[in-house]
């Protein structure tokens, strides 16, 4: 048979020393309630160490429902917002692109108007094109010469 040393024994007699202490005070609720430091709580219990019921389980679902709700008109409300941002710059873009068609179609017709005052108000005699020209070139150098 094997024996152990006498420092393992110690060692081993020593652990079971302190956690036989320890399991007693972690019953008695820790050292804290040792000292009645933590009395409050153990008299009364944690809120948070209790069973809810469905009542307050109830009010408790209730509670995120209208958080969810009031969340959601929330987002409603800014979309709708935005939304109406979007339409007046929409409108603002229908108007100028209206007033640019119209001045557009004004230009047009005083083009037209323009176009067809050159043609009556100069007529086609008094107009040098480069076959006239050339005409006129020959005439004087032949005049010139003769």
């Amino acid at each position: 048979m094997e024996y152990t040393s006498k420092a393992v024994g110690n060692a081993a007699l020593t652990t079971g020393i302190i956690g036989t202490a320890l399991g007693a005070l972690t019953g008695a609720g820790g050292i804290a309630g040792i000292l009645g430091v933590n009395a409050n709580r153990t008299a009364q219990g944690d809120p948070g160490d209790r069973p809810v019921t469905r009542y307050e389980m109830g009010l408790m679902q209730e509670i995120t429902d209208k958080n969810i709700r009031i969340a959601q008109l929330e987002s409603e409300r800014y979309a709708d917002v935005r939304a109406d941002g979007v339409q007046a710059q929409l409108n603002q873009n229908a108007v100028w692109v209206a007033t640019a068609t119209a001045n557009m179609g004004f230009m047009n017709e005083q083009i037209q108007k323009l176009s067809g005052m050159t043609r009556t108000v100069i007529p086609d005699v008094n107009v040098v094109t480069l076959k006239t020209a050339a005409a006129a070139a020959s005439a004087t150098t032949d005049a010139g010469n003769g």
